[in-house]
């Protein structure tokens, strides 16, 4: 008989000897009532003597034989009631038993699929685990990616500094590997030197970003510092492909990386990227710090042209000199403006908007402004949410992002305007940095233009960058639509394809607020 049928049984046991003691004990109460009041009734009648008649005789010899029931009862009542403590102290120490050897199977079973030097899981583990990975991401719809890292000096190090040397190797990488990876994302130990990540719900793309968090790593052993290089190789899992031919696919790109170097390129572009985007943030602190500045000796022209006008007649011949260096001020403050919001640094007073009402205002003019070879179209989307900003702020947004679209466009084309609630989760967030999980509202901006080449699209909103050099402008409108959007705590992300159009998705952050009155 096994154990969990063993307690069942013990259970039902104690179960019906409990509905046998409480039976007991209602009659015992019963009885003892009854005898209580013939005892009663004989004691108002007095002791029975030797002449007494007989009814009375049989009377007490009744009430005695009653009385030793009772105390039959209590004595089996007596002895049930320490068979049941029995059978809950051998139960209590069986349940205690069993979850004792259930904590120490589940104890042993998780310490075999761990691996002992580094804490991750071995490969046991992920051939017990792989196809419900798998099944749980084809069942939500994530991504399942996996990304495989081989530590190429392991075995170099192995045999100049022995097993002390390895293991401090593996668990100061273990360490990188977890910072470079979510909490959700499953790290395995596949051999000595060769790990597995599986990555869910995330997009293939961003693999080379989590091996250049992964690179640059130096250990120190026995007073040398050795820096850790790495071969890596990564692939999408395909929909209904088995679980041993992906590990092989798997297998194949590291291969491949080791003969062709392709992670290393790769990591350097990742670098590359977040070296442009940390660039433009130190641009941006520069360029508000020189735009303030700036701001204050515009006021100055500004002040004494508008005082050497209010005292030169009409006919002044110096007057029309005069007049441009007002407008050359004006054009230098709305360049200012644009410099202030490309910064975050502008005064501002946000307000509650409905982003659907400033596409239908603003519809005529973007027309007019894209000409009669670009049609506009608008598809707003049905009781979008409210969103907080500066009106004209967001009206300039959208005047940049046309006018770009406009220049990628010189033989017409089609400008799309679309506004959506949207919801962005965590993996949305780690995969795109700058976004932050939340519910906002959607506004894209999609062209059929000549599109931008991929090594220049990380640099579209760099003011002055090279895709912008062979385009009219000053080269700060996309650079002040992404100050904008940062400004409002939004999130913007462009895509293009050359020949085929650029999307700009801008993600504002949802309000609950009313829409304030115009």
């Amino acid at each position: 008989m096994t154990e969990e049928p063993a307690m069942e049984e013990i259970q039902a046991k104690l179960r019906r000897i409990e509905r046998r003691d409480w039976w007991l004990w209602c009659t015992t109460l019963a009885i003892i009532v009854v005898l209580s009041l013939g005892f009663f009734s004989l004691a108002l009648l007095g002791t029975p003597a030797e002449d007494s008649l007989l009814p009375l005789t049989r009377l007490w010899q009744a009430a005695l034989a009653l009385l030793g029931l009772v105390l039959l009862f209590s004595g089996y009542i007596v002895y049930q009631q320490i068979q049941i403590k029995k059978l809950r102290s051998d139960l209590a120490e069986q349940v205690e038993e069993g979850t004792r050897l259930q904590t120490q199977t589940t104890e042993l079973q998780r310490f075999s699929l761990l691996d002992p030097v580094t804490g991750l899981y071995n490969r046991q583990f992920l051939e017990q685990h792989l196809a419900t990975e798998v099944a749980r991401s084809l069942r939500h719809g994530h991504a399942l990616n996996g990304l495989v890292v081989n530590l190429t000096l392991f075995g170099e190090i192995a045999d100049r500094h022995g097993v002390a040397g390895t293991e401090l190797l593996l668990r100061e990488f273990t360490q990188r590997l977890r910072r470079s990876v979510r909490s959700s994302d499953l790290p395995v130990r596949l051999g000595e030197d060769e790990f597995l990540v599986l990555l869910t719900e995330s997009s293939i793309e961003r693999v080379p970003h989590v091996l250049a968090r992964m690179s640059g790593l130096e250990v120190e052993i026995e007073g040398e510092r050795i820096p850790v290089t790495l071969a890596a190789g990564w692939a999408a899992y395909q929909p209904g492909e088995p679980t041993d031919q992906f590990l092989e696919r798997l297998e194949w790109e590291i291969a491949e990386d080791k003969r062709t170097g392709a992670s290393a390129q790769a990591i350097r572009r990742a670098n590359s990227e977040t070296r442009r985007s940390q660039d433009v943030e130190a641009l941006g602190r520069l360029a508000g710090k020189l735009a303030h500045d700036f701001n204050n000796l515009l006021s100055l022209v500004k002040g004494y042209s508008e005082l050497v006008l209010d005292n030169l007649g009409r006919g002044d011949p110096l007057r029309e000199y005069v007049e441009q260096i007002h407008e050359a001020n004006e054009l230098a403050n709305s360049l200012t403006r644009q410099l202030l919001a490309f910064t975050q640094n502008g005064v501002v007073t946000p307000e509650v908007l409905n982003l659907n009402t400033v596409l239908v205002d603003m519809r005529i003019m973007l027309q007019r402004l894209m000409g009669k070879d670009i049609e506009v179209v608008t598809r707003l989307g049905g009781e979008v949410g409210r969103v907080s900003g500066v009106r004209g702020q967001i009206e300039q947004a959208l005047l940049n992002l046309a006018v770009y679209a406009r220049d990628m466009m010189p033989s017409g084309g089609k400008f799309l305007l679309e506004t959506a609630n949207v919801e962005l989760d965590e993996a949305y967030a780690h995969w795109h940095p700058g976004a932050r999980p939340g519910s906002y509202v959607l506004l894209a901006a999609r062209d059929n233009g000549a599109g931008v080449e991929s090594e220049l699209l990380s640099q579209i909103f760099e003011p002055f960058s090279p895709s912008k050099q062979k385009r009219k402008g000053s080269g700060l409108g996309l650079a002040a639509v992404y100050g904008i959007v940062k400004q409002s705590g939004g999130y913007i992300a462009v895509e293009s394809t050359p020949g085929r159009g650029t999307a700009f998705e801008i993600y504002w952050p949802r309000v609950e607020e009313p829409v304030e009155a115009r």
